[in-house]
């Protein structure tokens, strides 16, 4: 079965790269950790996974809710524990009367440090400011991040049992589209016309799983998270059928500011 051809042209490396993970678990019949993969490699991973018998796909976090995971790929004996995700769990102190830090500024200076993306997971920003990285950065990090948007800072880790509730609120949107083409459901969500919809994605303004997308006719999969500069964030919750006027049914979530 060639996998590449039930998904889009864009993300034919990344489906070879969950192939080599899955290729990896089959060959040594021992479980693999993957990087922090975002809601959508971790769907590619799932899927290829189930092409070869005996092989399962564990996915943590932190908690249920965490959007960037770790996964783990292992046969069907193997039952992962927290530890084996190898993931630290870090809190941010910092002076919180004379300074407000943002999931921008905690971003920007953790990517400072030189770490790249997939090693990063979730930042949650709460009544407490936390952050998860894999576990061998955790001292690194420690040493290394000290200021933020130039207040000094320190930091802590704590358990995951002690992992803070996103305070993000997402609003569910129903609606129908003639296609799913990005344009179109870049119109839907930020209600506004087919052209600025357009110039969203022309401006490069528009990112499909963390990628930035120019192409306004992109078709839109479920489980993708589009992020649309001034705007927010929106997840595709479920695809469903045709209306009789022929529109598809689309279910989506938005975060906006």
């Amino acid at each position: 079965m060639n996998l590449l051809q039930h998904f889009r042209y864009e993300e034919k490396e990344t489906v070879k790269e969950m192939m080599q993970f899955c290729e990896r678990a089959d060959n040594s019949y021992a479980p693999v950790l993957t990087h922090f993969l975002n809601p959508r490699e971790q769907y590619i991973l799932t899927v290829t996974a189930k092409q070869f018998a005996g092989l399962e796909v564990h996915v943590f976090g932190g908690d249920d809710k965490a959007e960037r995971s770790r996964a783990i790929v292992c046969p069907d004996y193997f039952k992962p524990t927290t530890e084996d995700y190898q993931m630290s769990l870090l809190e941010v102190d910092y002076p919180d009367k004379f300074v407000t830090l943002t999931h921008r500024n905690l971003l920007g200076s953790i990517m400072q440090t030189g770490i790249k993306r997939e090693q990063l997971g979730d930042i949650r920003i709460g009544n407490k400011i936390q952050f998860v990285l894999t576990k061998p950065l955790e001292s690194f990090m420690i040493l290394e991040l000290t200021r933020i948007k130039k207040a000094t800072v320190s930091l802590i880790a704590v358990p995951f049992k002690e992992f803070i509730q996103s305070k993000e609120d997402y609003v569910q949107l129903q609606t129908t589209v003639s296609s799913l083409r990005l344009d179109n459901i870049i119109q839907q969500v930020t209600n506004r016309s087919r052209t600025t919809a357009q110039k969203l994605i022309d401006s490069e303004h528009v990112k499909v799983n963390h990628t930035i997308i120019t192409k306004t006719s992109f078709p839109v999969e479920e489980q993708d998270l589009l992020s649309i500069k001034g705007y927010g964030r929106a997840k595709i919750i479920h695809v469903g059928d045709r209306t009789k006027k022929d529109k598809i049914r689309v279910t989506i979530e938005t975060l906006f500011n």
